[in-house]
């Protein structure tokens, strides 16, 4: 029985081992994602720009068919904006399928996820219309709490808006299964503050927690709560009578609501209840219809101003409308930027702004080209929608080469002497939308979002990119064009002139941070599996010995004490640490809905494992001293101890030693 035990413990062990190598799924994935949105090619005589419904229904329901097929959709819906107007407007799929309602763009309400977020901008214009808000101010000025003045220059609104904020990135407690669980309103805000890690308007990185501050300033100053805010001053005035900025969501909608879906292996399922916390609402809480989402975009394409046959309503001056348009930060002038809470997402010689959301399993995009008078929002409503709306992919690459196809592009010759100065940016680099002070760290610097830069020694710079592996020839010094395209690439220097990021046209709202040789994932998964595989190895030799020693009991007797000890203290340390690794893939791999209070008990495995590495060390130095063991057990035992403090290592460095969350 004792002898089963300790072989179902291996198997548990290898099993955790096996789901440990999982965690680099996601990198390698996000490599593999399909960069076109099942392109629909262009007929060669199809005039530049849209000027007809029924063409353009019958590219959209092919792109559709196609993309729902291929990435497993239940349902999604798209409307289109043209010269103050709806131009066009259609659902695809099913809301419910169990009940089999189809989707509608006049009726069917989706999370609209971080799109949300430009409602929570144009809360903020409108307060600074008023006089109520300097966006220039920091932005302590509103706030009841405060955050730390970590650096000597304070974070403003154009800092929120522009997500230059500096601000780590966490997710811990951000969601709950069930709405009973949420914190009160300010509670999270206040308690959930992310570490400042870089000076405001240095670097951008992507922050919810920066959004959720704005509209939390909105609340301050107006004296409603941020959903009341919305509703009474953006949604209501603009008619926009099937959208809410409520949750739940109003008993009179509620039945429109889309159902969200996932694919569970080529099953579409159900998405499970989410709620997210109060203070977050506005990152993401708005629920909307197609209709009503295009009366968003004509107000804004309209500079502020709605007006139809039932409604006309201002909900901005234009200067302050044409103001949000324009770009407020670019990490590098001649590269696409963030303005005043939009993106840039130029394409194929087009200005564009918008922005994408995620609220799962819904994805959607949204973006305007201004100086065609032309708005577009799309939604899925299942989470295979995710490859299809990222900015300059999916739908937006199917949608601008149809309509508006690149320009041929010069070609470009590398200068001869690159070559020779291409490895100074080779290397990996991590997205700044991580954290770097919390046990996050692990999953969002090491497992997260990262590019490489590769020489392949003809001249050019090889971007090996979530949305593909291009090609880059450097047009200036840290200046570097696509080859075959118009999308560019800048790098930035540290103090001592080393290359430390990596910026893009594609993702203006994100920079990429130069990663040391000893955060990358190859050198970190080979010290972390090395490390388990003696880990592990200690459990079979620990039953060999217990079965020799069984057979031999007298003779263990004789045995010194120093000798017995350090072995248990080897043991005991493998079987912590392997304890640790299974209980963070167990229960470390939701800490969005918090800590669980057994996995603060694993973390506590961690830091007694670390301490008896301690004794492991002293008990090496003294086997070789005083001759414990076989020449060959004592080269083991020391094979394992330095395990041990790899592993040690491995843990302070992505902070999981200790309770740092």
């Amino acid at each position: 029985m004792y002898n089963l035990l300790i072989l179902k413990k291996i198997m548990t062990m290898l099993l955790a081992l096996v789901i440990l190598m999982s965690l680099v799924g996601p990198v390698m994935a996000q490599e593999n994602r399909v960069a076109s949105g099942g392109h629909v090619a262009t007929s060669p005589s199809q005039a530049l720009g849209l000027t007809d419904r029924a063409e353009l229904e019958a590219f959209l329901d092919e792109l559709f068919a196609k993309q729902m097929e291929e990435y497993h959709i239940a349902g999604a819906a798209v409307s289109v904006v043209k010269d103050g107007n709806l131009f066009f407007a259609k659902g695809y799929g099913n809301a419910d399928i169990e009940n089999g309602i189809p989707v509608d763009p006049e009726q069917t309400l989706f999370k609209i996820g971080s799109v949300t977020k430009l409602f929570a901008w144009t809360a903020v214009m409108q307060l600074v219309e008023q006089g109520k808000l300097d966006l220039e101010a920091d932005i302590n000025t509103y706030l009841d709490f405060r955050i730390p003045d970590t650096y000597p220059r304070p974070i403003t609104l154009k800092h929120l808006m522009a997500h230059t904020a500096g601000f780590e990135d966490q997710h811990v407690d951000m969601a709950a299964w069930r709405d009973e669980d949420l914190a009160p309103q300010r509670e999270w805000l206040a308690s959930h503050i992310p570490a400042r890690v870089r000076p405001p308007g240095e670097v951008p990185a992507y922050s919810n927690y920066g959004a959720a501050l704005a509209g939390y300033i909105v609340a301050q100053v107006s004296g409603e709560n941020y959903s009341q805010y919305v509703q009474n001053h953006i949604l209501d005035p603009l008619a926009m009578k099937s959208s809410t900025a409520f949750w739940p969501t109003p008993p009179d909608l509620i039945a429109r609501e889309s159902v969200g879906y996932m694919d569970d292996t080529g099953d579409i399922k159900v998405f499970p209840y989410i709620t997210g916390q109060v203070d977050l609402y506005p990152a993401g809480v708005i629920r909307a219809t197609l209709t009503d989402m295009a009366r968003f975009m004509i107000t804004h394409l309209q500079g502020g101003f709605y007006g139809d046959a039932s409604t006309e309503m201002r909900i901005l001056e234009e200067t302050t409308a044409r103001q949000m348009h324009s770009t407020l930060y670019a990490a590098d002038p001649r590269l696409l930027g963030n303005a005043y809470g939009f993106f840039e997402f130029s394409d194929n010689g087009q200005r564009v702004i918008g922005h994408s959301g995620e609220a799962e399993p819904m994805q959607s995009t949204l973006f305007l080209l201004p100086d065609q008078n032309l708005g577009v929002f799309v939604v899925y409503n299942s989470m295979g929608g995710g490859a299809l709306t990222d900015q300059h992919l999916g739908f937006q690459r199917a949608f601008f080469d149809h309509y508006y196809p690149a320009s041929a592009v010069e070609p470009i010759q590398p200068p001869a002497d690159f070559a020779e100065r291409a490895d100074r940016f080779v290397g990996a680099y991590r997205w700044t939308q991580s954290s770097s002070t919390t046990l996050e760290k692990y999953t969002s610097q090491l497992f997260g979002y990262a590019i490489k830069v590769e020489n392949p020694g003809d001249g050019t710079l090889l971007l090996v990119a979530p949305w593909g592996e291009m090609p880059f020839v450097e047009e200036e010094p840290l200046y570097f064009r696509l080859v075959d395209g118009a999308f560019h690439i800048s790098f930035r220097e540290d103090d001592q002139g080393r290359v430390a990021y990596l910026f893009t046209d594609y993702i203006p709202q994100f920079a990429f941070e130069k990663v040391e040789w000893y955060e990358m994932v190859s050198f970190n998964i080979p010290l972390l599996l090395t490390s388990l595989l003696m880990f592990l190895s200690m459990l079979p030799v620990a039953l060999i010995r217990a079965i020799r020693n069984r057979q031999t009991k007298d003779d263990q007797k004789s045995v010194p004490r120093g000798t017995r000890v350090a072995y248990r203290l080897i043991i005991g340390i493998s079987i912590l640490n392997l304890l640790f690794v299974a209980g963070t893939l167990v229960w470390g791999k939701q800490i969005v809905f918090g800590i669980p209070p057994i996995y603060k008990f694993v973390m506590g495995l961690g830091v007694l494992s670390a301490l008896l590495t301690v004794g492991a060390l002293v008990y090496t130095v003294l086997a070789w001293k005083d001759g414990y063991w076989s020449l060959a057990f004592r080269a083991y035992y020391t094979l394992v101890t330095v395990a041990a403090v790899a592993f040690v290592w491995f843990l302070n460095y992505w902070n999981l030693l200790g309770w740092r969350y």
